[in-house]
């Protein structure tokens, strides 16, 4: 089991063939091989061993739930459901199984009860990870119209797990609580400007201010919504005017809503605007750090600059919890981050000119900054497995990577894709390479903080690792080739580095899917703005000020948007390069690759395709993808993801 864990199929099925030699009878023991064959890909062996556990053990609804797993795999929903469903009968408690049966139901598009099996899996498995990030998934699809406030307890309780993407529930949840009857009418009174001051000399009204839904919203994850964001700056201006006229409470509900703002705007680098005389009034408050502030008042700070840089600031003696978490992410973090920027190792040089101008825009803004890895697997996934569900048409013996592969990150920003990548396949070896050393140390800084020992980090420009002396069964390069000056030649060095038979993903912008953003581009470059964070500010208001129907106002629907490092990323980038599906196929081509299929973001995407084009449901023809493009021009919103091989 051990063995299986670490992804080392060959060594576990061998070990479990021989505990039955021993014990031929052993359900368990029959179970588990079942399992590690399906992890394999042995689809039909898995089915017998875990049909023969279940004989001889009718009531393991262990061996139930893999039978499940393995049903699934073969393209059996029903099947599969019927598994999961005897599963959770035997055992009530078994969250997994719960899981795994939510996961079948929605495939089938049964959402209601696949959100029912949600909820059965984090009441009975208050530890395990996927089954929260399941249910916030699933919860960021609803939509409210009234107040609810047993919604509001679960959402506050999902995105204070630590293992939960807390960014895809912050819509709805922000629509959910502008229809609390206590904190909807202070959110639409500061959005228009017409609630009267002293919000925050009275601490009755902070506590209205700070109901817990908001604190929990606001620290963790960015909240992309316009009216919102109005709020929130409201906020911290009438903050900084309590402060300058002395009646800034300090009682607890102050502090924590403080805190919470502070770390909304750290999270968005401080990409809202602000006047003159709030610009004045900060630098009063620095001016005074080193004499000695109080909680309230760093937090204040923290909401207008990053304290890291601050001179002589101390950690003031009321602090509390929240204070706490504000001054490990906004200091003792970055502070570890500059360390470890001193243990990188250099591959090559960095010679291109278009590679120095993209390596100074991420030491300037990182992208993207992420603060948890989401837990959507129960255990390693590993890529083998991987592969055969995303693409059950392709001939599975095309698809077999070793069980410990050499793995490539090239382009790895803040190493949020390599901790994934990393902890679903633990017996794989990752190199992770990037331009930017600010990116990597952050990288490092969470890689380390998640326990992942099999990852090495090293600066380099894709264009000078064909000198590296290694070879890799996976590469991955999703969102960096088209930032190169010519991204074909920097796609022709990583196929040189990867091994016959192995496997790349590669992401690149699509022409369509971009239209609003390069009308955004556009619009920027006529205003002459810098891609600074005065640029940026003014960019993102351009943006913001433009007419219902404009096409520049799709920038708003990107998660980008509402960062600074993702504002640039997304209209500021210094190069970028898109594409069509013709385009695709005419390079995969000229590379001699082997098209796999896409990696849809949304599931019902590929439902969509396949309705479409009955006659190709692996959808493997770039051209037929280029038609549906066509008349679904957002289906690559975000880019082409997709997968390749080389053969041999």
């Amino acid at each position: 089991m051990v063995r299986q864990r670490l992804c080392r199929l060959g060594e576990a099925a061998a070990a479990y063939h021989a505990a039955l030699e021993r014990a031929p009878d052993d359900p368990a023991v029959t179970s588990n091989l079942g399992f590690c064959l399906l992890e394999q890909g042995d689809v039909e062996g898995a089915q017998a061993w875990l049909r023969r556990a279940i004989a001889r053990e009718p009531r393991n609804a262990v061996a139930h739930n893999n039978l499940g797993s393995a049903l699934s795999a073969a393209g059996d929903a029903a099947g599969a459901i019927a598994s999961f469903r005897r599963a959770v009968e035997l055992t009530p408690s078994y969250a997994l199984a719960w899981y795994n049966l939510a996961l079948a139901l929605r495939r089938q598009g049964d959402y209601d009860d696949a959100f029912g099996a949600l909820r059965s899996a984090v009441e009975h498995g208050a530890d395990f990870a996927p089954a929260w990030q399941g249910l916030a998934d699933a919860l960021a699809h609803a939509q409210f119209d009234a107040w609810d406030p047993r919604a509001a307890e679960d959402f506050t309780r999902i995105l204070r797990h630590p293992a939960v993407d807390a960014g895809v529930l912050a819509p709805t949840a922000a629509a959910l609580l502008v229809l609390d009857p206590a904190f909807g009418p202070a959110f639409r009174g500061l959005v228009a400007g017409s609630a009267p001051a002293g919000e925050w000399s009275d601490a009755a009204r902070v506590r209205a201010l700070a109901p817990p839904l908001l604190l929990a919203l606001i620290e963790d994850a960015v909240v992309p919504e316009p009216d919102f964001e109005l709020f929130l700056r409201a906020l911290r201006r009438r903050a900084l005017e309590s402060w300058g006229a002395g009646t800034l409470v300090s009682a607890p509900p102050a502090a924590e809503l403080l805190c919470a703002l502070a770390q909304q705007c750290f999270l968005n680098e401080y990409v809202w605007p602000e006047g003159a005389d709030e610009a004045a009034a900060v630098e009063r408050l620095a001016a005074r750090a080193s004499g000695g502030l109080s909680a309230v008042e760093v937090a204040l700070l923290a909401a207008y600059r990053p304290v890291a840089a601050c001179q002589g600031l101390r950690t003031p003696l009321d602090a509390g919890p929240a204070f706490a978490r504000l001054w490990r992410r906004q200091v003792e973090e970055p502070a570890a981050e500059a360390r470890l920027q001193q243990e990188i190792p250099v591959v090559g040089a960095i010679e291109d000119a278009i590679s120095r101008a993209v390596q100074a825009q991420y030491e300037r803004n990182p992208y993207p900054r992420w603060h948890r890895l989401p837990r959507t697997q129960s255990a390693a996934y590993p890529l083998g497995r991987a592969l055969r569900a995303l693409f059950p048409h392709v001939d599975s013996h095309r698809l077999r990577v070793p069980e410990a592969p050499r793995i490539l990150a090239a382009g790895c920003g803040s190493g949020f894709q390599v901790a994934v990548t990393a902890s679903r396949n633990p017996a794989g070896r990752v190199l992770a390479v990037d331009l930017s050393r600010t990116s990597l140390a952050y990288a490092m800084r969470r890689c380390r903080e998640l326990g992942l020992t099999n990852v090495r980090f090293a600066q380099a420009d894709i264009l000078g690792l064909g000198s590296l002396g290694e070879r890799f069964d996976w590469i991955e390069c999703a969102g960096v080739l088209h930032h190169m000056r010519d991204p074909l030649a920097g796609w022709r060095v990583l196929c040189g580095l990867l091994e016959p038979g192995g496997v790349m993903k590669i992401g690149l912008y699509s022409e369509i899917a971009r239209r609003g953003v390069v009308a955004a581009r556009e619009l920027i470059a006529q205003a002459g703005l810098a891609p600074d964070l005065a640029g940026i500010r003014a960019a993102r208001q351009l943006i913001l000020a433009q007419p219902p129907g404009s096409a520049v106002r799709e920038a708003l629907l990107a998660a980008d948007f509402w960062t600074a490092s993702g504002t640039r990323d997304l209209v500021m980038h210094v190069e970028e390069h898109r594409y069509t599906t013709a385009a695709l196929a005419a390079m995969i081509d000229a590379l001699g690759l082997e098209f796999l299929g896409f990696e849809l973001d949304a599931p019902e995407t590929l439902g969509q395709y396949r309705s479409e084009y009955p006659g190709d449901p692996g959808g493997r023809s770039l051209a037929n993808w280029g038609a549906f493009e066509a008349r679904h021009p957002h289906a690559f919103a975000r880019m082409y993801q997709f997968w390749v091989r080389k053969p041999g």
